[in-house]
């Protein structure tokens, strides 16, 4: 009984043998076509999120060689299509996308105007603002907004590329003739005459003023220092969110043994 009890574990030890040499090939391979399995999956989970980041970051890099490419290249000339077709989504804009214009439209004391209507072909062509600067490239808008119960201005004004001091930023000297004008529109609302020269301007410059964009320029008269012949004016100039890019005071005089121009009941 115990011989052929040996007999058949030697058989059995036998037949383990010639099996296992099977059996690890045999996990290996699962092993194997388990992991190509997975990262054949790895790899197909992938693609969608790559293809959403080729997108994001395609209309990234498009978006940005636009901007770079307007800031860039020259402004378009005064008179051009390019710089008619700039000009009326400038004035597009103006008309349904600015919340400041919304707003002084709904105020009953405030009266929109437009510049210079009582002003020549032929002097517009000779004055600074509209002659120079005109054009997308320049002063492309100003609307005036007055208030005559606050001897009050507030102008909205378009600053385009061509007043540059600096890439983006527009010049110093550009700020300070637009606050000159809208701080004398006061001026000479307040001055019986209805004319005035600039006899003194301070300008604070307290952050950058990017061209291509909108910006409010306010201005009021000081009362209680100013005379028929004297206007004490002080105004800003505020970005589109509100913040103040300029600060600035002047005064304005009629000057003695000197006949200047009326400029008229209009802006």
């Amino acid at each position: 009984m115990f011989g052929t009890l040996r007999i058949w574990q030697s058989r059995l030890r036998c037949i383990t043998t010639q099996l296992a040499p099977v059996y690890r090939s045999q996990l290996q391979l699962s092993r194997h076509a388990s992991t190509i399995a997975s990262n054949s999956a790895a790899i197909k989970s992938k693609w969608p999120r790559r293809l959403i980041y080729a997108g994001i970051f395609g209309g990234l890099g498009v978006a940005a060689g636009k901007l770079v490419d307007e800031k860039i290249s020259p402004p378009a000339l005064p008179g051009t299509v390019e710089d008619a077709a700039k000009l009326e989504e400038i004035y597009r804009v103006y008309e349904d996308g600015l919340p400041i214009v919304r707003e002084l439209r709904k105020n009953p004391d405030f009266v929109e105007s437009n510049v210079y209507e009582d002003i020549t072909e032929e002097l517009l062509a000779r004055r600074f603002t509209s002659g120079p600067l005109r054009g997308s490239r320049g002063l492309a808008l100003q609307k005036v907004f007055w208030n005559e119960k606050e001897k009050t201005v507030v102008s909205v004004v378009y600053l385009g590329s061509g007043l540059e001091g600096w890439p983006t930023v527009v010049h110093g000297g550009a700020i300070a003739a637009v606050l000159d004008e809208n701080l004398g529109r006061a001026a000479i609302r307040h001055l019986p005459e209805r004319t005035g020269v600039t006899a003194n301007l301070e300008i604070n410059y307290r952050a950058p003023v990017y061209s291509g964009n909108f910006y409010t320029c306010h201005a009021t008269v000081d009362p209680e220092k100013s005379s028929d012949r004297k206007a004490y004016v002080t105004g800003e100039v505020r970005d589109p969110v509100g913040r103040i890019c300029a600060q600035a005071s002047a005064l304005f005089v009629v000057p003695k043994g000197f006949k200047l121009r009326t400029v008229g009941e209009r802006f």
